[in-house]
């Protein structure tokens, strides 16, 4: 497995792993004629196991300090601990036949408002479903078809465009970006907190934006970077959004790759949704009550 390749099935930037192969000694790559790494299947499995010992709070000076064997003592350790127990989420990611599990997600939107099934479901069924992949546990179709079908009951939620005299914010990843569900979460919230938002399905190039978010008057464009995006393209794409945006439009970001990220001119980091009630009313200036759908 290459490189680009074992970036994408485990979900760590490039840029990381050569940065712990320099630092910690792990993953020692094969190499072959042309000095290309090569990553063998046993490697794979070990770099879950620290995806997801990293999700869970540990650094990776801790986390390589220990033995494979170790590593996967804490694991267990600590999922037992920070993952969510719930019997419910648990069945449906590990044993609900698939022509039920959409039927199940409704049913708990029924039963709660929109925000609280975000928080009180969705989070924890995302931090599940992220658990069980990076483990080994859960397989990739899998993974999937919980995922599609968890972004497709919340885009029936959001109203798909602005209107009247509304702030609205457009929402979208740039090429390369094939993770969305968070992104959508945060657009759901920001428009039950009073913002329209305008929700793009595909990625886009970079340099499309600008001209897009004049044409359609957005207050923000919000952008989300995961694991799997490079943390230094990412700096890059927001250092060169932000140059070519309109100074007024701001711009939102969350995700992995922007954790430690700097600020820049009108450049709001949300890496946590509880906070976009805040951010709302802190940055813009809603209109008047909830839009809930549900």
């Amino acid at each position: 497995m290459t490189i680009q390749q074992l970036s994408q099935e485990i979900g760590i930037g490039i840029d990381t792993l050569r940065i712990w192969e320099r630092r910690y000694g792990f993953p020692v790559p094969d190499r072959d004629a042309r000095g290309h790494r090569s990553y063998s299947l046993q490697q794979v499995e070990e770099l879950r196991v620290v995806k997801t010992l990293q999700s869970l709070g540990q650094r990776p000076g801790k986390i390589f300090s220990l033995t494979p064997a170790q590593r996967r003592e804490l694991l267990s350790e600590l999922s037992a601990q920070g993952f969510p127990q719930d019997r419910g989420l648990q069945k449906l990611v590990y044993q609900m036949r698939p022509g039920e599990i959409g039927s199940e997600m409704s049913r708990q939107l029924d039963a709660l408002d929109l925000v609280n099934f975000i928080h009180q479901y969705a989070v924890p069924l995302l931090q599940l479903l992220d658990h069980g992949w990076n483990s080994g546990q859960l397989s990739i179709a899998r993974e999937h078809l919980i995922s599609d079908q968890l972004e497709a009951l919340l885009r029936t939620r959001l109203s798909g465009s602005s209107t009247g005299s509304d702030p609205s914010i457009l929402f979208l990843t740039l090429s390369g970006e094939r993770h969305k569900l968070g992104l959508l979460l945060a657009a759901v919230l920001f428009e039950q907190a009073g913002l329209p938002a305008i929700w793009l399905s595909e990625e886009l190039p970079l340099s499309e934006v600008p001209a897009l978010a004049q044409e359609l008057e957005v207050v923000a464009v919000a952008l989300s970077f995961s694991g799997h995006y490079s943390a230094r393209q990412a700096k890059q794409n927001l250092s060169s959004l932000r140059k070519s945006l309109d100074p007024a439009i701001k711009i939102i970001a969350g995700g992995h790759a922007v954790r430690q990220f700097t600020s820049l001119p009108n450049l709001l980091i949300c890496n946590d949704l509880k906070q976009v009630d805040l951010l709302a009313k802190r940055y813009f200036q809603p209109s008047s009550g909830r839009k809930d759908k549900s």
